[in-house]
């Protein structure tokens, strides 16, 4: 009874004194600046932008459908969803580490005793056969790891912060879902309309290589016009290929981020429709929301209190460590009386274990962790900046393709004036036919660029959403969802 008091008071004295040892993490401060370089309009909050579905902007109900399905059956997002499964299986093993484990037991062992006469002149007929001794045993044992300096206090708080990480990562993989599903539509929307503006110039230049060859017939014109007319419409029919094949690998790619096979969208997406219009109005926040709002940077927040946890595991292993093992049961030769008070037994072993002479391993451990930890901290940083720097990329370049595309209407403009005053003088035959295949040209380029210019306005703003971290969270998406941290 001393001994049992004795090592309860040990017990106790060890559990009243546990301290939790290495750093206790706090999220580091980082300077950010007042707003975003490029940006036009003043730094104000946006509060709830991940929340507001950026896409419903444009107007296109299936773009809308289309970002609801693949939040639905996107495979990347199926696998993330899946890492949190593992993370959360993670912290309750490292839960269950604290706690003391209960294991059962039941045995039973027979021996058998040889009891026949040794002596040299023995009647063998005196001899007694060998009998069987068995032992019956049947018990609990409890093993319990007592966390004297939060060696798993530290653990656990990294399987934590390693389950918060997870969740971010499938909001950053619903993120990037998004910007790519959206980034493919326009693509799939932008080499329709070019294929449209490159039959429709065709179909204009068949037309001219038609007049120019009946104009030849009759001799009104020379036959170095109808190879030009035929080498111009050519030219342009080359280009339709490229862009129904462009088209299809559009549709190819939105089937696979719809977790479907690449063919799946053909027919439901082949119909040509225009490109989506968007609203004027945008809204990105205050750099400083970027922390809280995009899930990458959450996410690489996260694993930087992990790395800080890490230190404080490999500290607890230069310490002492205390383990308790009880035992409880019954054993006994009688099965019958197996039960009785007096087959019953109890053990109770405390174990000390302290580390000697490890050659500096355990110390080395430390340095290790902090190094790790000092590389995650640059990572966050730097992470950071490159998420400043994608919001500006982004604003500059809507900037400046806003103001090609105004440049590049007026060019339209321009053009179609030139080609009908060109045509015009080439019936009178005040102008060579060359100056209307310019014409034509310069027209059926800048259509095209125009095209290719309200695209990548479009991507633009669809990269900027991204880089603020707009959308993520929106309640249309049905993703499964889990709890703020």
């Amino acid at each position: 009874m001393k001994r049992l008091a004795a090592l309860a008071a040990l017990t106790a004295f060890a559990l009243a004194g546990c301290v939790s040892v290495g750093p206790d993490y706090r999220r580091p401060q980082l300077d950010a600046p007042a707003g975003f370089e490029g940006g036009n309009l003043p730094a104000k909050a946006a509060p709830g932008l991940e929340l507001a579905g950026w896409w419903k902007a444009f107007g296109d109900p299936v773009l809308d459908e289309l970002m609801v399905e693949a939040a639905r059956a996107n495979l990347d997002v199926a696998q993330a969803q899946a890492r949190i499964a593992q993370a959360r299986a993670d912290v309750t093993i490292a839960r269950a580490a604290a706690l003391p484990m209960l294991n059962a037991s039941g045995q039973s062992a027979t021996a058998y005793t040889d009891q026949r006469a040794t002596a040299d002149n023995a009647d063998s007929s005196s001899m007694e056969p060998a009998s069987p001794n068995t032992l019956y045993k049947a018990g609990f044992d409890v093993s319990w790891e007592l966390d004297v300096f939060g060696g798993l206090r530290r653990q656990r708080e990294a399987s934590r912060a390693s389950l918060d990480a997870s969740v971010e990562d499938v909001r950053a993989t619903v993120l990037t879902l998004l910007g790519d599903v959206a980034a493919s539509y326009v693509e799939l929307r932008e080499y329709q309309q070019r294929l449209a503006i490159a039959k429709a110039s065709a179909q204009s230049q068949q037309h001219n290589a038609d007049v120019t060859r009946e104009r030849y017939r009759v001799g009104l014109t020379s036959h170095l016009d109808v190879s030009q007319a035929q080498a111009q419409l050519a030219s342009t029919q080359a280009a339709i290929p490229t862009y129904e094949a462009a088209a299809r690998k559009a549709i190819h790619r939105l089937g696979v981020l719809l977790g479907r096979d690449p063919g799946a969208l053909t027919q439901r997406l082949s119909p040509s429709r225009p490109l989506p219009a968007p609203e004027a109005a945008y809204a990105v926040g205050l750099p400083s929301e970027l922390l809280d709002r995009r899930p990458d940077l959450r996410k690489v927040e996260r694993q930087l209190a992990v790395a800080s946890a890490n230190i404080g595991v490999a500290a607890a292993a230069q310490y002492p460590s205390f383990d308790l093992t009880m035992g409880l049961g019954l054993q006994g030769n009688v099965l019958n009386s197996f039960l009785g008070l007096a087959n019953w037994y109890w053990s109770l072993i405390p174990a000390v274990a302290a580390p000697v002479f490890d050659a500096g391993k355990s110390s080395a451990g430390v340095a290790r962790k902090q190094a790790v930890y000092d590389e995650a901290l640059a990572k966050y940083r730097a992470s950071y900046l490159t998420a400043l720097e994608e919001v500006a990329n982004a604003l500059v370049a809507i900037s400046a393709e806003k103001q090609r595309k105004e440049s590049l209407n007026l060019a339209i403009q321009a053009n179609e004036e030139a080609l009908g005053l060109a045509r015009e003088r080439y019936t009178k035959g005040l102008t060579s036919f060359l100056d209307v295949l310019s014409a034509e040209k310069s027209l059926f380029e800048a259509q095209e660029s125009a095209c290719s210019s309200s695209a990548s306005l479009l991507k633009n703003l669809v990269t900027l959403y991204k880089s603020v971290g707009g959308g993520w969270d929106c309640p249309d998406l049905p993703y499964q969802r889990t709890a703020q941290r």
